[in-house]
């Protein structure tokens, strides 16, 4: 058993198998997959695949949630994927090559090493469609929505809104005062932190910046954003959440989403607190300098890392 991608010849067995009646009742109509998968067939954010046994025998897609037409997967984490998948050939029902297809592609998307979670969503009467994903570890949201956490971490990565600012300067505040505090005299920490209280300026940056939060539970333990001409401008991870995973978490959404808008590369003014982090992501330091903050102006380091075409090169 094997997958491989969609083509479009495969258009016309899909037909076949979503006209059945046990595929049509739990499908829906025929004519709007045909149409979907025709029109997405070579989108970026969605994926088909063909699961062959010496012949067709079975359909999978996957599809990222934040980028995906509106639909219950739509407040899903950043990073996740929702699945989709039927045996098309009747031969095969009821002889678990359903749980095995589903392994193939979580196996797919796993090695893609992108992805946080996995969702998907049967439909109550689908029994055999949900016993599948059981088996393959999934586990019943309380959204209704079927999950396989890819990560074991907790840790869930959000778009920020401006409803989040008060968290999001708090957490700001804090960790220059506890956590960059033993790399800069008190006087700097205090001119730097005092940006906290500038709640327009934040709502700016939110609106404007591709800005993400991370999430424990209820709880905002991170943020970073980027900017369209790939500017990393902030990276921050609570003072009790330090070494979580969460900064490493977060700085794969922003090099994703800097490969997404064409960036070549990403710089940031990176402290002396957070220099070590990045360097161990691939970053590299053009220049040490003094940067103004409010008043005050502190040391830190442009850094660098080239994302698309050619492998970083030392300045």
């Amino acid at each position: 058993m094997k997958i491989r991608d969609f083509k479009l010849e495969d258009l016309n067995i899909m037909r076949m198998w979503l006209g059945q009646d046990y595929i049509q009742k739990f499908f829906g109509d025929p004519h709007d997959w045909i149409k979907e998968i025709s029109e997405n067939i070579s989108a970026d954010w969605v994926k088909y695949f063909i699961v062959e046994c010496g012949t067709p025998v079975g359909f999978l897609q996957y599809y990222e949630t934040d980028k995906a037409p509106q639909g219950e997967w739509s407040n899903e984490p950043i990073g996740t994927v929702g699945i989709d998948y039927l045996i098309g050939d009747i031969e095969y029902l009821g002889k678990g090559y359903g749980s095995k297809t589903v392994r193939l592609l979580v196996d797919f998307i796993k090695s893609k090493n992108e992805y946080d979670y996995i969702v998907a969503d049967p439909i109550v009467e689908n029994v055999s469609s949900i016993k599948v994903l059981e088996n393959n570890g999934f586990k019943q949201n309380a959204n209704g929505l079927f999950c396989l956490d890819l990560t074991n971490t907790g840790i869930k990565i959000y778009r920020a809104t401006k409803q989040d600012v008060g968290m999001i300067t708090q957490l700001f505040r804090d960790t220059i005062q506890n956590v960059n505090s033993k790399d800069y005299p008190a006087d700097e920490i205090d001119d730097w932190s005092s940006w906290w209280t500038d709640h327009d300026k934040w709502q700016e940056k939110i609106e404007k910046q591709y800005f993400i939060k991370a999430m424990i539970e209820d709880k905002t333990v991170g943020f970073s954003s980027l900017s369209t001409d790939g500017y990393l401008d902030f990276m921050f991870t609570h003072k009790d959440y330090q070494r979580h995973g969460v900064a490493s978490n977060l700085i794969s959404k922003i090099e994703k989403k800097a490969k997404e808008q064409g960036n070549d590369l990403i710089y940031s003014d990176v402290s002396i607190t957070a220099k070590g982090f990045f360097e161990r992501h691939g970053y590299f330091v053009e220049k040490q300098q003094f940067k103004k903050s409010r008043n005050k102006e502190l040391i830190n380091f442009r850094m660098t890392k080239r994302i698309n075409g050619s492998a970083q090169q030392r300045v």
